[in-house]
């Protein structure tokens, strides 16, 4: 998120959830973002996503189906 868009919000353009691709488009929306964000996926499980910072924080990510699951040593 970029400094001054935190009350921003995304219109969706076209539904996702009754095509037969949208679980594949969803995850390739969320994987890029993620990737071009400064996190790394799990080589052992490809929906935990992981990102350390430079002070120490670790940031885990997981995806499941549409949810995300957050945690931080640093809440």
């Amino acid at each position: 998120m970029k400094r001054g868009e935190k009350n921003k919000v995304y219109k969706l353009n076209k539904v996702l959830y009754s095509l037969k691709q949208a679980s594949k488009a969803y995850y390739t929306c969320i994987d890029s973002y993620f990737l071009e964000n400064g996190f790394h996926k799990c080589p052992y499980e490809h929906i935990l996503y992981i990102k350390t910072t430079s002070s120490g924080d670790i940031i885990i990510i997981c995806l499941y189906m549409d949810d995300l699951f957050f945690t931080s040593n640093n809440l």
